[in-house]
């Protein structure tokens, strides 16, 4: 008799990694991120608005919807798959940018408003896009981004996993993710990069992801982590799915596994003197 041997949910979510983040990671978490974001920055007919980071565009989406057909949305992201499918996925009405945050090619002063869900802090110099989104920005525009952190415990469950199965390397894009959440931190960026009235809030977004097994791999497909994951045996992986489902069985609702991070948001202006 055989014994057959322990498979993962792996191949499953083994496609492009910007497709992976527009179907999986976008309806769980980008989406209802994104909507906090803009509900707070409360972009207004006619605006005009610059998405930093912008992914697939979940946020230049909603902002559309918010400025209208007298305003406008750009949309910058410096990976290009991800403009792929952005542009794939988007109705007529956005323009899609490819460029680094730090440097951005707009005019001076030629947007009301800048987003920035989830992305600055992975920038290599977070002064630096800040900076530009001030630059992009009329007198008295605005910038409002948001970071999530700390690590909330189903991810510090996963991370425990991924740093028993491949390493603490591996864990890395799980802690950057969470890296800026200090609120004195977010203030003090602001001001340096030369915003005016800055303000910091933090709030908390409830969230309903696939199950467990689900969940890991579209993350890890969704993400970095894929290039380590990519590198396991079949049995390794099929293991370490085990221990994620094991680690995370305390955050199981149903079929899915719920979490609430806490967000923090942050405003500034531009404001010349």
């Amino acid at each position: 008799m055989t014994t057959r041997p322990a498979t993962s949910l792996y191949a499953k979510y083994a496609a492009n990694a910007a497709e992976n983040y527009e179907r999986y990671f976008v309806p769980a978490i980008g989406e209802p991120v994104a909507r906090r974001l803009v509900e707070a920055a409360r972009p207004a007919p006619g605006e005009r608005v610059l998405d930093i980071a912008c992914g697939t565009g979940i946020a230049s989406r909603l902002a559309l919807q918010a400025v209208g057909t007298t305003g406008s949305v750009v949309g910058l992201d410096a990976n290009p798959g991800m403009l792929e499918v952005a542009r794939a996925v988007t109705p007529a009405g956005i323009e899609w940018l490819q460029a680094p945050a730090e440097d951005v090619p707009v005019p001076d002063a030629s947007f009301d408003l800048a987003l920035c869900s989830m992305g600055l802090q992975f920038f290599s110099n977070r002064e630096a896009a800040l900076r530009e989104m001030r630059r992009a920005l009329a007198p008295g525009g605005r910038a409002v981004w948001c970071t999530p952190g700390p690590t909330p415990p189903l991810l510090e469950a996963i991370d425990q996993a991924l740093s028993s199965h491949i390493g603490p390397g591996a864990s890395m894009f799980v802690h950057a993710v969470f890296s800026l959440h200090d609120a004195g931190e977010a203030g003090a960026l602001m001001e340096a990069a030369g915003f005016g009235s800055v303000d910091v809030q933090t709030t908390s977004v409830p969230l309903r992801v696939a199950a467990p097994a689900e969940f890991f791999w579209q993350y890890v497909h969704s993400t970095p982590l894929a290039a380590a994951a990519a590198e396991l045996g079949e049995g390794e992986r099929a293991a370490l799915e085990a221990e994620v489902v094991e680690r995370c069985a305390p955050f199981v609702d149903g079929d899915a596994a719920v979490t609430e991070p806490r967000l923090l948001i942050a405003t500034g202006y531009r404001e010349d003197r």
